[in-house]
């Protein structure tokens, strides 16, 4: 299945809040196919992509869902740790510093620079690293369900399911990093 060309839409509730993003649907094709997905679906079909392999597909989707401003990081997160899955490092700082400008450039490297530990000094480096910034950033449920989809690969289920948990804990109600990682949580 492969994701061939995207467009977007938003639809606005009658009374947007700071909590909730405005309603979004977005058109993908896929194989050949036209299908209207909601933010939170296109979000959990990028990370399925993600987990299967499937790098460049879900890179593409990512990089619609950052058009969305008012769901925070999540998608530019994702969309850096494809770009640096490729080796693609310069991409995936570029992509980190959008996402956290001003007072959070620090936070940007910093998740850059585990990225590139994970892909290339060793991944065991690279999931500490993302540990550490989960422990002082709990604003950020992406890290957090990233960590738990790397330390799965790895073998260790029980630190996993801990970090889907916390995803779930840190995302917003209806959240699209809360589902994906409640959907590990019921395997």
């Amino acid at each position: 299945m492969g994701v061939d060309d995207a467009s977007q839409e938003t639809e606005s509730p009658s009374r947007p809040d700071a909590a909730t993003p405005s309603a979004a649907s977005i058109e993908l094709t896929v194989n050949g196919q036209s299908r209207r997905l909601s933010y939170e679906q296109a979000f959990a079909l990028a990370c399925g992509l993600l987990e299967n392999g499937r790098v460049d597909d879900a890179s593409k989707v990512f990089s619609r869902l950052e058009e969305f401003a008012d769901r925070g990081p999540r998608a530019f997160v994702m969309h850096a740790f494809c770009e640096s899955a490729g080796k693609h490092f310069d991409a995936s700082k570029v992509l980190l510093d959008a996402a956290f400008e001003g007072e959070d450039a620090r936070l940007a490297g910093a998740i850059n620079d585990a990225f590139v530990y994970y892909h290339v000094a060793g991944r065991q480096e690279g999931m500490r690293l993302l540990g550490e910034l989960i422990d002082k950033h709990d604003h950020l449920p992406t890290l957090c369900l990233l960590l738990g989809n790397l330390v799965s690969a790895a073998g260790n289920a029980t630190l996993a399911r801990r970090c889907w948990s916390l995803a779930v804990h840190r995302d917003r109600k209806g959240g699209a990093v809360a589902a994906v990682a409640m959907r590990h949580l019921r395997k």
